[in-house]
């Protein structure tokens, strides 16, 4: 009986390790460290822009993924109480828009293949975004940097990202 036990034991330990061992490089938490818009993206009005540190968080789990981050450097303000939360004035809109305007939000699964990270977002801010999924390239720096790299026809428009783990 003691050995039948030892035996189920034995093979609870090496059936959870290797479980343990599908873990994906980039699962974690991690915030953008840097960010280089490239001076032909359509916002960049013809100069490279590298946002540094811009509150971020991304989080990677079996499968799936959520991001949330600011794409722009600029400081945000409080927006005032609305007089009439049912029937804001143009002012009233066009200030919540503002404030709201930088935020990149989405939720979704993604799959790595190689070193393609490809992301499919069920839920995004900005519904542009949920239209089918979207491929980037990554290379690791050591455990804790991640670069997320434009495709190369994409290079020209959209942005590379460092990520420094947080967990």
């Amino acid at each position: 009986m003691k050995r039948y036990a030892l035996s189920i034991i034995f093979f609870l330990l090496t059936t959870s390790a290797a479980f343990a061992q599908t873990k994906t490089p980039v699962e974690g938490v991690w915030k953008i460290a840097e960010r280089i818009v490239p001076g032909t993206h359509p916002l960049a009005k013809g100069v490279t822009i590298t946002n540094t540190n811009p509150p971020s968080l991304i989080i990677f789990t079996r499968g799936h993924y959520s991001q949330v981050y600011l794409g722009s450097a600029e400081s945000r303000t409080a927006v005032a109480r609305a007089k009439d939360p049912q029937n804001l004035t143009d002012a009233e809109k066009i200030a919540r828009f503002e404030q709201w305007r930088p935020l990149f939000a989405n939720a979704g699964t993604y799959e790595i293949r190689g070193s393609t990270l490809s992301i499919n977002p069920i839920v995004a801010k900005n519904a542009n975004q949920m239209n089918g999924s979207h491929a980037v390239e990554f290379k690791l720096e050591g455990p804790n940097t991640l670069w997320l790299i434009p495709t190369a026809d994409e290079s020209t428009t959209e942005p590379r990202i460092k990520l420094t783990r947080v967990e």
